[in-house]
């Protein structure tokens, strides 16, 4: 009787756990699917709503760590789910074969991270019928670095945490070159679906660039004598930002 009441009180903190405002719109943006392939699953606890919800039918959570393997695979017992869910502890994609999940996420790296996980692993990741990425920085390299393997975003949006803004991107491998998008450099910097949806939190994204990359600058330029060439190239690149900031304005 104990046990039982002791895995009733889990399952029911599992059950109503709110997900964090990030893993939300992951959440939201993961299709009805077969199988859910959750890459860096920590906790479980998208593994667990996407499955407690009927949004995907059975799961693989990997991670490349034994200890949040280990309290994902806690999480998931308490919730009644072992059965639908394989745990395997997994350097990003390696574990993962070919056509065996219909939906990746990866979510709570740097981008250049998923980026080297997509490219260890390109085939399995262009097999599945859409990707789910979360990066925490490197955006501009990402999605070019995406956009050039033939990858085409169909929704984007913004998340905060910790006072730091950044995307959340959903995408899809598209083997026809003729249906591909290519992103201009504003795109690529601030994402092409987050610039045509104009979120409240892509404005407070620009002001805080903006205000920031101009204070640099400046004191750049007030610096007396000849300048070296490294702060030469940094001006350069601070007005290159500048001017993509402002050409999302206009667009907006």
């Amino acid at each position: 009787m104990q046990f039982f009441l002791e895995y009733y009180y889990n399952r029911v903190n599992i059950i109503m756990l709110k997900l964090s405002p990030r893993l939300q719109i992951v959440y939201d943006m993961v299709p009805c699917c077969g199988v859910v392939a959750d890459v860096g699953c920590d906790h479980g606890y998208l593994t667990i709503s996407l499955l407690e919800n009927g949004v995907a039918d059975s799961a693989i959570a990997m991670d490349i760590n034994a200890g949040p393997l280990k309290k994902a695979e806690e999480n998931i017992r308490a919730a009644g789910l072992s059965s639908k869910v394989s745990l395997r502890i997994s350097n990003g994609l390696q574990k993962l074969e070919e056509n065996e999940a219909d939906v990746i996420c990866i979510c709570g790296m740097g981008g250049t991270l998923i980026g080297k996980i997509i490219v260890a692993e390109e085939r399995v990741a262009k097999s599945a019928s859409t990707l789910i990425i979360e990066p925490q920085s490197d955006y501009f390299s990402l999605r070019k670095a995406l956009m050039e393997m033939g990858f085409v975003i169909t929704d984007e949006d913004l998340t905060c945490e910790e006072n730091k803004i950044y995307p959340i991107i959903k995408l899809y491998y598209e083997p026809d070159e003729s249906k591909r998008v290519l992103l201009n450099e504003a795109q690529l910097e601030y994402g092409p679906v987050i610039i045509k949806k104009v979120p409240e939190l892509l404005i407070k994204l620009l002001d805080k660039n903006q205000q920031e990359y101009s204070s640099i600058l400046r004191s750049l330029e007030s610096k007396d004598g000849d300048k070296s060439d490294a702060i030469l190239s940094r001006m350069e690149q601070l007005r290159h930002e500048l001017d993509l900031i402002a050409q999302v304005r206009n667009t907006i």
